[in-house]
């Protein structure tokens, strides 16, 4: 049975790698919402990096570039629909970019594209979130690539949870950004302005991993 979506508000706490130079303001936003009061928000669940993936899109003039954040880590927590304030946190490290394609994994880390060694960090700064179905909803907040800092929206879905407490639940977010908006003009119109962005987070209720991880350690024990 799918848990109670509509009863409560996602709230990622993901992050990507961080690396040196984080926006402060951003940094700020993280801690507070990593910082929150775990016995209000109730269960928290670590992301699973090896199942986990954050990856993009561009049309091109010969078809689909994909692109993907190869390092990250980071928690989400479940919180009374009530809250409005900092329900998200996210930093993803530029620097991790890979693609299939050695020449434009190097175009697209350089400084006609992401620049990543003067903006190592991409933030995502959650608002509020509203659930227009039992598994579906909208989460509303702030993207910041290097200097600019606009509105964005993810579109979320629960894809896989097993009771209200899952031990393991598994997330979608989808949007779409005009990487003009935020100053990444370099080719445009040939390379489309669209950058649609997927994340697929799997991941596992903190107090479950502490169990499983202590039965594994207790399974492996040597008795005379």
């Amino acid at each position: 049975m799918l848990m109670k979506i509509e009863k409560l508000l996602l709230l990622l706490v993901a992050a990507f790698s961080a690396v040196a130079n984080a926006n402060d303001a951003s940094s700020e936003h993280l801690a507070s919402v990593a910082n929150l009061d775990l016995a209000a928000v109730g269960h928290v669940y670590e992301i699973q990096q090896h199942s986990s993936s954050l990856a993009f899109r561009v049309d091109g003039p010969f078809g689909d570039v994909w692109g993907s954040f190869q390092e990250f880590k980071g928690d989400f927590a479940m919180l009374g629909s009530g809250s409005q304030d900092k329900t998200a946190a996210i930093e993803i490290n530029t620097e991790s970019l890979d693609t299939s394609v050695g020449f434009i994994r190097a175009m697209l880390k350089s400084e006609s594209f992401f620049d990543v060694e003067k903006f190592p960090l991409i933030h995502f700064a959650g608002s509020s979130i509203e659930w227009y179905s039992e598994t579906q909803g909208v989460l509303k907040g702030e993207m910041t690539i290097q200097k600019t800092t606009l509105p964005v929206a993810f579109y979320v879905e629960l894809v896989d949870g097993d009771g209200e407490y899952s031990d393991r639940i598994t997330v979608k977010a989808s949007t779409t950004i005009k990487r003009s908006e935020f100053g990444l003009y370099t080719l445009l119109p040939i390379v489309s302005d669209d950058v649609n962005i997927f994340m697929s987070v799997d991941a596992l209720r903190k107090g479950a991993a502490t169990s499983i991880k202590s039965a594994s350690a207790g399974n492996n024990r040597s008795f005379n």
